[in-house]
């Protein structure tokens, strides 16, 4: 609703709530901004000129992870955070002055530069951003003390450095418990699937899977908001080959009674051609361990991807089914050990390059060899 050239209070673009006036905040950083927070945990910074708000937002950004510089460069726009910007704010007055200038004619040029971070984010950074705005009311705590309580809580910090080293060393403990201090460190392995090394992708993919897993029951709600945003990754087609369906795939494999119920949500991509190859990896994973789940979804709709025309597709349906020792797909699966074409798969150890005859004669053995107390 538009508000006419009168002068209004300012308020914050996210929740609509009046805001507090910028305040100077020690220690000063890359340029003379003052700042303050709302009360529903997004930050803004002054820009005085009302030119710089390249510099204003880099401020605020900076401001909103609590000056932990690593994180802030690995968040991305709109999906880890909101920006906003709100002109014509006069400081002196703590009045946004619509037509640019004030009552007396003063030209008012100012803008505050706006930052929210998403909901897990805040969680991380929200408390030392607070922090610093109360330390502006409470001269008693030194400077000693400040910079101390300052590098406690970036103690509780990992680099992407640190998160890529463990994931390659296939360190999962190490990094659970790195997670339950810092629950940015799932955030880091999650970009990892987007790494050019096909390798590193693999293991961030099981590793993510496993962290998550063992976190499920501590952080219900860390976890959570992971599977949900690797849900709305697998929608964007644009995403659908950067591992966030095998990944959920590896969270169900890990804590199948929790996030068993997400299979079907997997399942629905299996008609989209660039997402099937995914969702047969992840199908074989979890039907390994627990062919149950499997089944209690749309399990035999899977058997008509034995004749896909695709290689890729059809391979990995028959390394699927052997995995979690299907007899339903034991005479289809019979009839393509002459199947010479050639494809890629990881296994859970290694990218292996196979046939679909060599894989399907490994298929059959299993089922065949599957005993009476394997049934479930």
């Amino acid at each position: 609703m538009a508000r006419g050239i009168s002068a209004y209070k300012p308020v914050c673009p996210f929740c609509d709530s009046p805001i507090d006036r910028p305040k100077k905040v020690e220690p000063r950083r890359l340029g003379d901004f003052d700042c303050g927070v709302c009360e529903c945990g997004a930050v803004y910074v002054h820009d005085v000129t009302g030119h710089n708000l390249g510099a204003g937002w880099v401020e605020a950004l900076g401001f909103a992870c609590n000056d932990d510089w690593d994180l802030a460069w690995s968040l991305t726009p709109g999906e880890d955070y909101q920006d906003a910007f709100l002109e014509n704010y006069d400081i002196e007055s703590h009045l946004v002055q619509p037509t640019g200038r004030t009552k007396d004619d003063r030209v008012v040029r100012a803008a505050l530069v706006f930052i929210r971070m998403t909901k897990d984010i805040r969680e991380v950074t929200h408390e030392g951003v607070r922090e610093k705005m109360e330390l502006l009311s409470e001269p008693r705590i030194s400077s000693e003390e400040r910079d101390k309580a300052y590098l406690e809580r970036r103690s509780r910090r990992y680099s992407k450095q640190q998160v890529q080293a463990l994931v390659q060393a296939g360190e999962v403990e190490k990094i659970t418990a790195m997670a339950l201090e810092d629950p940015l460190v799932l955030r880091k392995i999650q970009r990892l699937l987007y790494s050019t090394d096909e390798m590193l992708m693999w293991k961030a993919i099981t590793t993510l899977g496993a962290v998550a897993g063992a976190l499920a029951t501590d952080r219900p709600a860390l976890v959570g908001d992971l599977v949900r945003r690797l849900l709305l990754a697998s929608g964007d087609s644009a995403a659908t080959n950067w591992g966030s369906i095998e990944t959920i795939g590896e969270i169900i494999r890990a804590q199948p009674k929790i996030y068993g119920s997400f299979l079907r949500h997997i399942l629905g991509f299996i008609n989209d051609p660039p997402s099937c190859p995914a969702v047969l990896w992840a199908i074989g994973r979890v039907g390994e361990l627990h062919p149950r789940v499997v089944r209690s979804s749309s399990f035999f709709a899977l058997l008509a991807l034995l004749k896909n025309p695709e290689p890729k597709i059809r391979g990995l349906a028959v390394w699927a089914f052997g995995r979690m020792k299907a007899k339903e797909a034991l005479k289809a699966i019979q009839g393509m050990t002459d199947d010479t074409e050639e494809l890629g798969l990881f296994d859970g150890e290694s990218i292996r390059y196979t046939t679909i005859s060599e894989l399907a004669s490994e298929a059959v053995e299993r089922i065949e060899g599957r005993s009476a107390t394997d049934q479930e």
